[in-house]
């Protein structure tokens, strides 16, 4: 396997022994496993209490429209402000948020308007933390440590997700009992916020562990006229926000390999969410089995999540980019349109107890595990292919462009799902998934094949080389 390492050849083992660095990364291990896990709690409550697949997909909405709407202006506003009292705050916010959740809940835990509201406020304050992390992690390490820094950080986001909505959530769903707390039975997704408020506020101890000069070592020093003038300041850089990302756009519509990698990125994205939104309904509408066991029915998937992220780049280096996300999406597609013939071929051979076979259950982690590696077939070399493609000077325009593309996406795709299976069923919805992947990746060959990648020689070219006046021109005329 192959492993990020800098120029003096520490790598990950240089990285970890700096106790800053990984205060960081702690915080955010945890932050991102618990975000997952109190996302994927508010779907469980949504299934257990409607039974509407259509409302797990409202509930993925509540967690997903926040970055749509914030995380550009959060991204200005971590520039402007002390990033260690944003990554702080935006923790013990959180933490306020989730036990404010355990209330809600033990007051009415059928009352679901609360609970859309508290997750929608959960993930906006998240849209802070993110960015606030990320400009954080130069100021941790070395020039030459940085690209190592980031794989570790792009690997643990990958990890937080099986952590969070595959193994630790299910795990204290399924193996915590209620219990009477006074005169109030809590039950176990009550419990389930309570740590992830206590989660919370470790991550926020873990910040205050990175000393304040930290952060202050590599940043300017703002004069006295600046700092007075900060509000207008802030105010300027939020009114050119629009005319950044419309640049931005204007880059990714003129290089069509980037176009296409930007699709297809946002595309896996999309179909984790709908992994996320149909899991309970495949466990319990397909397979039959009770929600608990949704746990160790997907934990598989969530090991081929991880051990792909850690093969991924020799996988890559082999098969190259393009063949690597096209195996990603005809496997999926494939890998999906097993499960339903899977239950068909089960109640064949054994009619009664079908689901609870040693066999079946075998083949199911089997077909989990793979769609786990799938999904990172796709998912990894389009993020490759992203950071290639774009040069430096706008990487941040079109990374959040593309964050913007994929929520954009996510909301009518989860909605339109959500109601296709609550009226046709999860084997027909499964089918019809797996038709519409096997297109994406039809046409993302032939685009290929019409727009080939960018010869590395002519990636990397400075602002003014690549036609900014162009650039700036094309955005007055969309601006009129």
């Amino acid at each position: 396997m192959a492993v990020a390492r800098s120029k003096q050849g520490g790598g990950f083992k240089t990285l970890l022994r700096k106790k800053n660095f990984v205060y960081l990364w702690l915080a955010q291990l945890i932050s991102m496993t618990i975000l997952n896990a109190s996302n994927y709690a508010i779907m469980v409550l949504v299934e257990e209490v409607t039974g509407s697949t259509t409302l797990v997909g409202v509930a993925i909405i509540s967690f997903s429209l926040p970055a749509l709407l914030f995380s550009a202006p959060a991204g200005v506003f971590v520039d402007r402000f002390d990033k260690r009292l944003i990554l702080w705050g935006s923790n013990c916010l959180r933490a306020i948020a989730s036990f404010g959740f355990v209330i809600s809940l033990l007051i009415d835990s059928r009352q679901l308007i609360p609970a859309y509201l508290l997750t929608f406020l959960i993930s906006s304050i998240g849209q802070f933390f993110t960015p606030a992390e990320s400009s954080t992690i130069p100021l941790l390490v070395d020039e030459d440590e940085l690209m190592p820094a980031l794989a570790l950080f792009n690997i643990t986001f990958m990890t937080s997700m099986a952590l969070g909505m595959i193994i630790f959530a299910p795990l204290v769903l399924s193996l915590l009992s209620p219990f009477q707390l006074f005169s109030l039975t809590v039950q176990p997704v009550e419990t389930l916020y309570f740590l992830i408020g206590l989660l919370y506020l470790v991550c926020a101890g873990l910040i205050l562990l990175i000393p304040a000069r930290a952060f202050e070592q590599h940043a300017p020093r703002r004069s006295a006229a600046s700092s007075e003038d900060l509000a207008t300041q802030s105010l300027s850089l939020f009114g050119n926000i629009g005319s950044e990302m419309r640049q931005g756009w204007l880059f990714i519509r003129q290089n069509k390999p980037l176009l296409l990698a930007v699709v297809q990125l946002s595309f896996a994205g999309i179909l984790l969410s709908l992994v996320a939104e149909l899991a309970t309904a495949l466990v319990t509408r397909l397979f039959l089995l009770p929600a608990d066991t949704l746990a160790f029915v997907f934990a598989p998937a969530g090991i081929g999540l991880v051990l792909g992220s850690l093969f991924m780049p020799r996988i890559t280096r082999r098969l190259g980019i393009s063949r690597s996300i096209l195996l990603g999406c005809v496997g999926f597609a494939l890998i999906i349109l097993l499960l339903p013939l899977l239950t068909l071929v089960a109640r064949s051979l054994e009619p009664v107890g079908w689901n609870t076979h040693p066999l079946f259950l075998g083949c199911a982690a089997l077909i989990m595990f793979l769609g786990g590696i799938a999904l990172d077939c796709i998912n990894i070399p389009a993020q490759t292919r992203v950071q290639e493609e774009t040069p430096e000077w706008i990487k941040g325009r079109v990374l959040a462009l593309q964050l913007m593309l994929y929520n954009a996406g996510t909301i009518p795709v989860i909605l339109l799902t959500g109601a296709a299976t609550d009226l046709l069923g999860i084997d027909r919805v499964i089918y019809l998934l797996s038709l519409a992947i096997l297109l994406f990746a039809l046409w993302g060959f032939f685009y290929e094949r019409r727009y080939p990648p960018t010869p590395p020689c002519l990636q990397e070219e400075p602002e003014e080389e690549y036609g900014h006046e162009e650039l700036e021109t094309e955005t007055d005329e969309i601006s009129r």
